[in-house]
């Protein structure tokens, strides 16, 4: 976007990224895959359980009564223990860990060895139910169970360390997998939660600033007034002294309205920079912009909008400076923004960047203000992406009681990442282990088992390091580089090792899920599981049970590789959704109370700085008049504060009957000639609320800037339309694009949410009409924007 000689030209500005719309949309989905994926895993864990029987040679009505015993451990794992919405630490829950010892250990003495990896279940469920300093104990305890059942029915050391470390890892992605699929899900179901606890500590603050700014300025001016009104005949000298500081008051008190309005109403980087860029051009500053940006957290870009005001500030403060660039960019993890101008480099501009310097350090970022190489002077801010919010957090953060409850989740989120982290490298270790013990236990010859565990140690690694890094995700085309190494470090391995190569090509898998799009990964996926039988085929393995064993081995792998990284991903990822989630609410919280102080108090605040100067002029000459517009005054006043505590509630609701005597009242009190011409019948509070509105920034506006002597207002309903229409003359051509102001951007976002339409137009002659057509019927029921 570049701007020279006061024109405006957009050459480049980049939005919102489509891949990060991609990871809030997968971490909406969140629980759902979670579940999916637990159920699988633990349907795969079953179905090899049920082969080894089936290889047993055991008899119909037995295979029957084992599948029952599957189906219920699946069913109390899935159902009970994995349900988010389950109290884990209630008496049911120890009931339920009692039954799931039952389908673990009665069925061991009849099914043997098919039945010795069972205990994997239980020894996962006790490290979700039990208190840690019980669980661990036990956990260690039915590990060793495990062995001592496979020591009885074989008592070959290789077998006894298989079931042994088969047991542990199969326990820690029981507990893994179903802790976090639960974690997943309250944090996905939270995340209405923190919006509204957010919105509820955005309504207190600014309730808080109503009653500091504007509530105390209010509640002084009505003992004055009263003052005043008593001493009209008595001491005119004393009343008018009051009412000068009455007047003094309510201008502050108006100018407060706009500037808290202006705070609470956010705009986007690009606009504002567009804003700058019109100001700039007024002063004839050649100025050339760069923006390369995606949508940034509200921190950062409330830092970076400090910094851009400021620095376009201080180019405007130096007469000398005749060239601009404003470059903002993000970069990998960061954020940048460069102001640049031909100007002197002084220690005065220098001074002036001390406080964002400072809020900027405490973001972990760096600004730096100065002569360049070249002696031009540049403003420089570079913020790290993932960048804490600073202590005084800027406005649009989420702050008090909401950020306690974010800190309180963050502190979950962390535990979970933690978790997730530790789940990883032990599951993960624990599968090299088991795939050491086959190669083991397959070829015998130290030459080979080195060889192997070479192999091995380098899938591991590259898992660890690369594919499951916690905080990294895999973007291409390194991660297809990554992909490809790991193929050949599965399938070179399998090609020399045959049969005693089982169960790592699901790590390939796993990780194609992780690095490819999902139509792309779930084919790569089926392909390598079935490379998987093909190959068990070619190596001479003709039992169903061999070729079942390894198929689902595979799955079960590849879904625990994928499901463990990725669900560690997703809490945090469901953690910045939330967060943007409330941020958004937020937003919109803020957006409708700066709309509701333009809208509700603008025009209270003129007519009491209105009245007060007739009061003040009528003072001497007459007393009698200068009572009555003192008297109107106090009752103003006392409707403002009525008015103050209505939008600080969220709910404020006007009375159009009141509204049309109140214009009345004020136009004429102005000197106007007012004409209105009010059928209009009874009328829903929201949309006789929204023509409230639209009145009364319409008389606003007639008394800000209007020179003319004539109003008219009409308000009339025809079948189910009603048509408010306000016209007044004395308006010049240029006044009426102040009419297009924040108050009728207002106007028109809360006549479009009934349904209806609003204009504003210069007719010509010196006329100016404001019009608003609304359905009797609305089409939403909160025209006021609450989220």
């Amino acid at each position: 976007m570049s701007l020279a000689g006061g024109r405006l030209d957009l050459t480049s500005v980049s939005g919102g990224s489509a891949a990060g719309d991609s990871d809030d949309r997968e971490a909406l989905l969140a629980p759902t895959l979670a579940k999916s994926i637990v159920a699988v895993v633990f349907g795969g864990f079953a179905v090899v359980a049920l082969l080894f029987v089936l290889e047993s040679g055991k008899s119909a009505v037995e295979v029957v009564l084992a599948a029952g015993y599957l189906a219920g451990l699946l069913s109390l794992q899935l159902f009970y223990f994995g349900r988010s919405s389950t109290n884990l630490h209630a008496p049911a829950a120890y009931a339920m860990l009692a039954a799931q010892a039952g389908l673990v250990y009665l069925p061991l003495a009849q099914f043997g060895q098919s039945w010795v990896s069972q205990p994997a279940f239980l020894a996962g469920s006790v490290l979700l139910v039990l208190p840690l300093p019980l669980a661990w104990p036990a956990f260690v305890a039915i590990v060793a169970g495990a062995a001592v059942a496979q020591a009885a029915i074989d008592d070959s050391t290789l077998g006894v360390v298989y079931i042994a470390v088969n047991a542990a890892t199969a326990g820690l992605f029981v507990y893994g997998l179903t802790r976090l699929a639960r974690l997943v899900t309250a944090l996905h179901e939270a995340r209405d939660e923190l919006a509204k606890t957010a919105v509820a500590h955005q309504r207190l603050r600014f309730t808080r600033e109503l009653h500091n700014v504007l509530g105390l300025k209010l509640s002084a001016i009505v003992p004055k007034g009263e003052l005043a009104l008593r001493l009209v005949r008595q001491n005119p000298e004393r009343a008018t002294q009051e009412l000068a500081e009455i007047l003094v008051l309510a201008r502050q008190a108006l100018a407060d309205v706009r500037s808290i309005a202006r705070v609470y109403r956010e705009v986007s980087l690009d606009q504002q920079t567009r804003n700058l860029a019109s100001m700039l051009a007024a002063s004839n500053v050649e100025l050339r912009i760069e923006l390369d940006h995606r949508q940034l957290p509200a921190h950062l870009r409330s830092t970076v909008s400090a910094v851009l005001r400021e620095g376009v500030a201080n180019v405007l403060r130096h007469r000398d400076v005749s060239r601009c660039e404003i470059t903002l960019r993000q970069r990998g993890d960061s954020v940048r923004l460069d102001i640049v101008d031909d100007g002197v480099a002084s220690a005065l501009a220098k001074a002036g960047f001390d406080d964002l310097s400072a809020t900027v350090s405490k973001m972990a970022g760096e600004l730096t203000a100065g002569a360049d190489p070249d002696g031009r002077f540049r403003l420089h801010v570079a913020i790290p992406m993932t960048a804490p919010s600073p202590p005084d957090r800027p406005r649009g953060t989420v702050a008090g009681p909401a950020g306690d409850f974010a800190e309180s989740r963050e502190s979950i989120t962390s535990v979970a990442a933690r978790l997730a982290g530790g789940l990883v490298v032990a599951v993960f270790f624990g599968l090299f282990l088991q795939a050491v013990l086959r190669l083991v236990a397959v070829t015998g010859e130290f030459g080979q088992i080195a060889l192997g565990t070479g192999y091995l140690l380098a899938t591991l690694g590259l898992q660890l390091g690369y594919f499951s890094r916690p905080g990294n995700r895999p973007h291409p085309p390194a991660a297809y580089l990554m992909l490809l190494l790991q193929g050949l470090l599965v399938y070179l391995p399998m090609l020399q090792f045959q049969e005693a190569w089982t169960g790592l090509p699901g790590f390939l898998a796993g990780s194609a899920l992780l690095v490819l799009r999902p139509v792309a990964g779930w084919t790569v996926f089926a392909a390598v599981v079935a490379t998987v039988a093909w190959a068990q085929v070619g190596f001479g393995a003709i039992l169903p049970r061999d070729i079942g064993f390894n198929i689902a081995l595979t799955v079960s792998n590849g879904l625990i590789v994928y499901g463990l990284t990725w669900m560690a991903r997703s809490v945090r990822q469901l953690r910045a959704v939330r967060l943007d989630l409330a941020e958004v609410a937020v937003a919109q919280t803020r957006l409708r109370f700066a709309r509701d102080l333009h809208d509700l108090l603008g025009l209270s605040l003129s007519a009491i700085t209105l009245k007060c100067e007739l009061a003040h002029r009528f003072i001497v000459p007459d007393p009698t008049r200068a009572r009555t517009e003192l008297t109107d005054v106090l009752a103003i006043c006392r409707h403002a504060l009525a008015d103050v505590r209505s939008v600080a509630s969220g709910h404020p609701e006007l009375s159009l009957d009141e509204e049309c005597r109140t214009a009345g009242s004020l136009l004429t009190a102005a000197g106007m000639d007012v004409r209105m011409d009010l059928e209009y019948g009874d009328l829903p509070a929201d949309t006789g609320t929204v023509l409230a509105t639209v009145l009364r920034e319409g008389v606003t506006n007639v008394l800000r800037h209007s020179k003319g002597e004539h109003c008219e207002i009409t308000i009339r309903r025809a079948g189910d339309e009603v048509d408010l229409h306000v016209v007044n003359d004395g308006v010049t051509e240029p006044s009426e694009r102040d009419h297009r102001g924040s108050g009728i951007r207002n106007l028109s976002e809360r006549v479009a949410a009934l349904g209806g339409t609003l204009t504003a137009e210069f007719e010509g002659r010196d006329r100016f009409a404001l019009r608003a057509q609304v359905p009797v019927a609305p089409a939403t029921s909160d025209p006021a924007g609450r989220p």
